[in-house]
């Protein structure tokens, strides 16, 4: 597997990965606010809800962007393989990132500036889910920190 082919390979599978756990995470601690039934967590669910909509919507630009660029046909999913085609794949997925770029980052803003929810609410047996949603954004907003040090090791 040459080096350009690997790269694609791990940005499209971790960005995916990170896609997924944000999604996870917003709608596990979504629907652990709703069972609170607290009426003094309102906003907090709304900005949940709006969160929860642009990553969905940011995954469904991943899955275009994988059918389109990734996979040499829909039918087989075979990821592509000449140089031409990997460079085009990575050149269209540094411009989905770019274009979601801004939305993540104000997803963060928005999600760090929402009044916490009282940590025994939001605790599971893993961990404080509040802090673990906050955490899956952030991983999605430094991912250009990822794909610095995979660049640099392959």
């Amino acid at each position: 597997m040459s080096a350009a082919n690997q790269l694609l390979w791990r940005v499209n599978n971790e960005y995916r990965k990170r896609l997924s756990q944000a999604q996870t995470l917003l709608n596990l601690l979504e629907q652990l606010l709703l069972m609170q039934n607290d009426p003094n967590q309102e906003h907090a669910l709304a900005v949940l809800n709006y969160a929860r909509e642009q990553i969905e919507a940011m995954t469904e630009e991943h899955r275009q962007w994988r059918y389109s660029y990734y996979y040499e046909s829909v039918e087989t999913k075979r990821m592509v393989q000449d140089d031409t085609a990997i460079n085009q794949a990575l050149a269209r997925f540094t411009r989905m990132r770019t274009h979601q770029e801004r939305r993540l980052n104000d997803l963060y803003t928005l999600i760090f500036d929402v009044p916490r929810p009282d940590p025994n609410l939001t605790r599971v047996p893993n961990g404080d889910l509040w802090m673990m949603t906050r955490h899956a954004i952030q991983d999605l907003v430094m991912f250009d920190n990822f794909l610095n040090q995979t660049s640099l090791v392959t």
